[in-house]
């Protein structure tokens, strides 16, 4: 409990409180002088000191439970200590690796011990039964809905650079599609129908790994293999839609697949919000998690009123308003579950309930009269999840070792990271105060705008309040204009503002909103145009090289969405003329002057100006301008 009592009560009684008010009166009311206890408004500030000391006091004293309750009436619940968790990825550099030397497909179990090379502490376990397989990617191609083909297998094996599965635009018949050949002489599978374990894919991307999204998986995956092909049921998939870092889990279950070579094809039949990225993609990938289940510890009831154990493994995990523990009691042969309580005062004498301490890990049963005793001599069994908290954090790059698998099975390119210890009221209290500062209502234009930049995995790059147009006052219309990041240096050639991006940022912000104004979020109003120029370069400059200053001077001006950090971006509603073009290239140092230049607008006509309106920016391609770059008349090399 919080020793706050001597420090917030003392010196803040009741004629304190009246007194600092009366003290208060002369400045802040000059024309009020009748400062006496028949005064009214004396009484009604003798009625507020009152009310507050009585707050005051409450507030001093209250027990871990009121606490408690303060703090789930602000939706903050305790927790226990959370795993860490990690992924294990095959090796490609160690020579002596199982995805070289192994032959024949083997079950992880998820009960066996994980640990690092030289550490047997902590302990981690696979966090299902993983179906192994000697299999390596043959081919990765993306084929689009447009019919052209992309291949990845490169860059995946590199680790890099990220490159588009699905294409810029996620469309149904976008597919990646994974080529899998065994690596011995034995097929990938083993004989006869395969059991529950699963076959995982592993994805990284530029997003770390996070809790697995709700809802189920938004992709869909058809196995081919010799003549079978057939939808595989998605058990978990912890990349969201291979937006984040994770891995999808399949069901093989009763299928009978004696092949040396399959496919894997990956769709998102719905779309996503936003195209994925991916870093590298791979089968035999490992999702290890730092946790230890306890499957029935027995206890012995000794027949007394309130009746109670402690935990033999400490360490307890659980998340917020879940049950931590199971209980069940033996009474004559009979196992029965007993059901975790508040408050033992709050139930009779036959009830089978039950008190849990989570922070000292204790069990404790009623007396009798208020919730049922146990029977002397009863066995009590009780199933629970512990972990070691942030002792569970692993540094990245650690060669692991599984059991059944010689040497070292793999490494982990990411650290192994969310282990936390128990919540404590420090905690609590710190993120009470970031509720207050951070999930508050978005009120002014500054909050929509910092509330759209921090969506996780939406990558909103830029945003703007757009000024209220005619009519938008009547409705309580509030217009936000969204800006997607962008990859490299250029503007994409497609637009990646998509609507369904913009309606996953509405959809997040639109619950945050003050009642009665509409949230409305929309992309920028692209003109697109190209540039027809001749320039002379200085003389001995090399014209490619001036060329290239000529471009990058361009990106920097009509530059949308910059990747760098206080970088100037191109402000909404201003225009660019044929003359401000000119200048900024005549203004480098590298250019005798501009011959000619022509400003071509997206539909092929020609124009000095490119008029954009207030909510619009100038969209230059520069991949289909024609600049050319000439030596100066009579000039030397």
């Amino acid at each position: 409990m919080n020793q706050l009592a001597p420090d917030l009560f003392s010196g803040r009684r009741y004629n304190d409180l009246v007194q600092l008010g009366r003290s208060k009166l002369p400045r802040l009311a000059p024309a009020w002088t009748d400062h006496n206890v028949h005064d009214p408004g004396i009484t009604l500030m003798e009625l507020l000191a009152w009310v507050a000391e009585a707050q005051i006091y409450s507030l001093s004293r209250s027990r871990r439970d009121e606490r408690t309750a303060y703090a789930a009436l602000m939706g903050i619940l305790p927790n226990g200590a959370r795993p860490a968790r990690g992924l294990i990825w095959p090796d490609h550099n160690d020579t002596n690796a199982p995805s070289i030397t192994v032959g024949q497909s083997f079950v992880i179990e998820p009960d066996g011990g994980v640990h690092a090379i030289n550490s047997t502490a902590p302990t981690y376990r696979a966090a299902m039964r993983i179906r192994w397989i000697p299999a390596r990617i043959r081919t990765l191609v993306t084929r689009l809905a447009d019919g052209t083909s992309v291949d990845h297998k490169g860059p995946n094996q590199r680790g890099g650079p990220a490159f588009r599965p699905f294409g810029d635009l996620v469309r149904r018949n976008d597919v990646l599609r994974m080529d899998l050949e065994a690596t011995g002489q034995w097929p990938l599978f083993p004989q006869g129908p395969l059991d529950d374990a699963r076959l995982l894919i592993g994805v990284r991307t530029d997003e770390p790994a996070a809790a697995p999204p709700a809802g189920g998986s938004l992709l869909e995956v058809v196995l081919t293999a010799g003549a079978q092909r057939l939808a595989l049921p998605i058990v978990e998939d912890t990349t969201a839609g291979f937006l984040r870092t994770g891995t999808l889990a399949l069901d093989l279950t009763g299928l009978e697949l004696d092949v040396a070579a399959l496919t894997l094809e990956f769709r998102a039949p719905h779309g996503l919000d936003m195209p994925p990225r991916i870093v590298r993609i791979e089968p035999n990938v490992i999702p290890i998690t730092q946790d230890l289940r306890v499957a029935r510890e027995v206890h012995v009831a000794e027949g007394i009123p309130d009746f109670g154990f402690d935990l033999d493994s400490p360490g307890l995990e659980f998340e917020p308003g879940s049950d931590p523990v199971t209980v069940e009691v033996a009474d004559d042969g009979v196992l029965t579950s007993w059901t975790r309580c508040e408050r033992l005062s709050d139930f009779g004498r036959i009830d089978c309930v039950y008190e849990l301490d989570p922070v000292a890990a204790r069990i404790t049963f009623g007396n009798g009269i208020n919730g049922r005793m146990p029977p002397a001599g009863a066995d009590i069994y009780v199933s629970y999840v512990v972990c070691e908290g942030a002792g569970g954090n692993m540094a990245r790059n650690r060669k692991w070792v599984v059991p059944g698998v010689a040497g070292a099975f793999g490494v982990n390119p990411d650290a192994v990271t969310g282990g936390e210890d128990p919540s404590s009221w420090l905690e609590q209290r710190r993120e009470a105060r970031e509720n207050l500062t951070q999930a508050h209502a978005l009120i002014s234009k500054a909050d929509i705008e910092d509330a759209a930049r921090a969506l996780p995995l939406v990558k909103v790059a830029r945003t703007w309040m757009e000024p209220a147009q005619p009519g938008d006052r009547v409705t309580g219309t509030t217009r936000l204009i969204a800006m997607q990041a962008r990859d490299g240096a250029d503007d994409p050639s497609l637009v990646p503002e998509t609507p369904r991006w913009l309606a996953a940022i509405r959809r997040v912000l639109a619950p945050r909103m003050a009642l009665g104004v509409r949230l409305s979020v929309s992309g920028p109003a692209y003109v697109g145009f190209t540039l027809r120029a001749n320039i002379e370069a200085e003389g001995r400059r090399d014209p490619a090289k001036v060329k290239e200053t000529v471009l990058a001077e361009l990106r920097r001006r009509l530059t949308l969405v910059s990747n760098e950090p206080g970088a100037p971006e191109r402000p909404f509603g201003l225009s660019v003329t044929r003359r401000d073009i000119t200048s900024w290239i005549h203004a480098l140092e590298d250019v005798r002057r501009v011959a000619s230049l022509q400003i071509v607008l997206a539909d092929g006509t020609a124009a000095d100006e490119v008029a954009v309106p207030r909510h619009g920016l100038p969209r230059i391609d520069l991949g289909n301008s024609a600049i050319d770059v000439v030596r100066p008349a009579g000039g030397t090399r």
